[in-house]
């Protein structure tokens, strides 16, 4: 039965990266970078970016009109998750799982009402991503 042997100056399982800068090469072993993307660390990093964000939708989301409860308010339906997708941890925000909520959206993008007149977007939750992105 043939052995498989490794390529001299390779390692099996290893892998070899040469960077452009500096012109150095290392070994690292294959499939790294998905035994990261799975690790615990990441998700906990995941978790906190995701709910920072999803914080800072909820403080910018306008106020509902409501006066005996606050259940079906945008700020009341905007949560935050993580899954893993593939090989790496993902972080959704969802807004509105409560279809009885105030729609996020038409505050989001605007609306006409139902006598046609046009209501402007507040753009709430663009803004907070657009902040994200210059920082």
């Amino acid at each position: 039965m043939a052995r498989r042997v490794a390529a001299p100056g390779r390692a099996q399982g290893k892998r070899t990266t040469r960077f452009q800068k500096g012109g150095f090469t290392f070994q690292t072993d294959a499939g790294f970078e998905s035994q990261i993307l799975r690790s615990s660390g990441v998700r906990a990093v995941v978790e906190a970016e995701t709910a920072q964000l999803a914080g800072k939708m909820i403080k910018e989301a306008p106020l509902g009109p409501h006066v005996h409860t606050d259940a079906y308010s945008i700020k009341k339906n905007i949560h935050p998750y993580v899954d893993t997708v593939g090989d790496e941890w993902v972080g959704f925000i969802v807004i509105e799982e409560n279809p009885e909520a105030r729609h996020a959206m038409l505050q989001e993008r605007g609306y006409r009402d139902p006598a046609g007149k046009r209501h402007r977007g507040r753009f709430f939750l663009k803004k907070v991503l657009e902040r994200e992105r210059v920082q």
